[in-house]
């Protein structure tokens, strides 16, 4: 199986199972944003951006799809543009646009409990 297809599979499963939130694909990639994956350098980075943008959707949805893309890439050792043809290229734009808002509250989560004074 290709790098694409693997791709293209779980993205398609999640889609399948009904996008839940307890997904692999969600869980990892709260583990990859909150520094798992690269360090703590990572996650303050990560939540540096996060603050910036908390109340700004459009800022929020870029950083999301960047660090989701960079997830897929790393989790499926390809390159950034690899995971972004896969991904794109399985998913409706509705689909893309539901698991956007779903990676954006994973995202604020992330930072919430600091936002809230």
């Amino acid at each position: 199986m290709t790098k694409t297809s693997e791709i293209k599979a779980i993205m398609r499963d999640y889609f399948d199972k009904k996008e839940d939130e307890n997904h692999w694909i969600r869980r990892f990639f709260r583990c990859y944003i909150d520094g798992s994956y690269n360090g703590v350098e990572h996650y303050k980075s990560n939540c540096s951006q996060i603050r910036y943008a908390y109340n700004n959707d459009k800022d929020l949805r870029s950083f999301v799809i960047c660090q989701f893309t960079r997830f897929i890439g790393q989790e499926h050792d390809c390159c950034y543009s690899t995971a972004q043809n896969a991904i794109v290229s399985e998913c409706t734009k509705n689909e893309l646009d539901r698991l956007n808002t779903e990676l954006i509250d994973d995202a604020r989560d992330l930072v919430r409990e600091s936002m809230t004074v």
